[in-house]
């Protein structure tokens, strides 16, 4: 009797040390942590504010959107000679962490050694945050994570497409896109 609780109490515990390793995957927000502080790495948060957006010429819809984002943390490897190694090691794993199923595709670009990606967390109703990820074999990667309160797609999508309608200034999102190398004239929304 005491050796059939020994083996249950030893599957059990092995069970439970399997499941939690193969749960231990590295999120963006681990990565983040890990990178912050490393030698080459770029990191910075950006006020929405810089995107010369100015609310009031909105609609209430798109206002509440605007009104909805906090802030933009940006995450960089600028590409050079010393770190080439470390751009493929850890673009791979960014590549992965992205992969997961729990991001939803909202927009890809792929032109002149660029690719770009934007991903969303959350549901089309409660987003978590808004992932913009661009890599380059010639200039490195960054990835910016959009955060806020409430913040609703289809709300944002509908700020997105009235942006390009109405007369706004709009040169802080071009001057991040350009340096991104990506011409916002380019950019595709994939329908969800």
């Amino acid at each position: 009797m005491n050796k059939l609780i020994l083996k249950v109490i030893a599957i059990s515990l092995t069970s439970v040390l399997f499941l939690t390793s193969c749960d231990n995957k590295e999120t963006l927000q681990d990565f983040y942590v890990a990178h912050n502080d490393e030698p080459g790495f770029v990191s910075t948060s950006i006020p929405k504010t810089i995107l010369g957006i100015d609310a009031s010429q909105l609609t209430t819809e798109s206002a509440a959107a605007y009104n909805s984002i906090n802030k933009v943390s940006v995450l960089a490897l600028p590409l050079n000679e010393e770190n080439k190694e470390i751009y493929t090691t850890e673009s791979a794993k960014l590549d992965q962490i992205l992969g997961d199923e729990k991001y939803e595709l909202l927009m890809s670009h792929n032109a002149d050694g660029m690719k770009v990606k934007m991903v969303y967390d959350g549901s089309q109703e409660a987003v978590n945050e808004i992932i913009v990820y661009g890599k380059s074999d010639q200039m490195g990667f960054g990835v910016a994570r959009v955060m806020g309160d409430n913040m609703n797609m289809g709300a944002i999508m509908t700020m997105m497409q009235e942006l390009e309608k109405q007369n706004i200034n709009t040169a802080g999102i071009e001057t991040i896109l350009g340096g991104m190398g990506m011409p916002s004239s380019t950019m595709t929304i994939d329908p969800q």
